[in-house]
């Protein structure tokens, strides 16, 4: 049986399965770990979805795949560790508790996303979390200023008030009003740029043929 704990976008779940009256934990593929931290039993998993900021003509956003997500260490530069997205923009992997992340979303011909981690936690609180995750990238468009994103666009910690790990909201709701600019230029050079590629050009000896056509009539 799978137990889910939900709130405001987060996901505590506990796997149990009965067997002659034991409780064991149910065996599931393994996400990537950092070095050193594989087979552990303690650890907050982050289950991500990376979509691309500009809409189809549906009106829904696509999936990026093989979109590239690198975890920082406050610590050290060189990436700890570095997982791809599959074809659904989909990736997960696992930290473990008393540090603190960043996690950097990037792609080819996309503008890098960086997300704050923090996993610290009461001993007796430690467990298994899981914290699912969205995020769209930007194309590049050298008009926009994109310069907000060279910091974290959301932070991650754990709620003592909850018992749960969540998003700070008073930094993400300060971010996304710092964002709505970006997001307003960034369409509108999209729709200058889709429009300027969809015009029409009509060579001007078939316009003399046309307009000649009419005349006959």
């Amino acid at each position: 049986m799978i137990f889910l704990y939900k709130r405001r976008g987060f996901f505590l779940i506990l796997f149990i399965l009965c067997c002659g009256g034991r409780l064991s934990a149910q065996k599931i593929a393994e996400p990537d770990s950092l070095p050193g931290e594989k087979g552990k039993k303690e650890y907050l998993e982050m289950r991500g979805v990376v979509k691309s900021a500009r809409t189809t003509a549906k009106g829904s956003e696509y999936p990026l795949d093989s979109a590239i997500i690198r975890i920082y260490s406050d610590t050290t530069k060189p990436a700890l560790l570095t997982v791809f997205t599959e074809k659904k923009g989909k990736c997960e992997f696992r930290l473990p508790f008393n540090k603190r992340f960043f996690i950097k979303i990037s792609k080819k011909g996309f503008v890098t996303k960086i997300v704050e981690v923090n996993t610290k936690i009461p001993p007796a609180k430690k467990g298994i979390y899981i914290f699912p995750f969205s995020v769209d990238l930007f194309k590049e468009v050298y008009e926009v200023d994109f310069s907000i994103l060279k910091r974290p666009i959301a932070k991650v910690a754990f709620s003592i008030n909850n018992s749960q790990f969540d998003y700070d909201y008073v930094y993400t709701d300060r971010v996304n009003a710092q964002l709505k600019g970006v997001y307003s230029d960034y369409f509108l050079l999209e729709d200058a740029l889709d429009t300027t590629k969809t015009e029409v050009i009509v060579p001007q000896d078939s316009k003399k043929k046309t307009d000649s056509k009419k005349k006959k009539k």
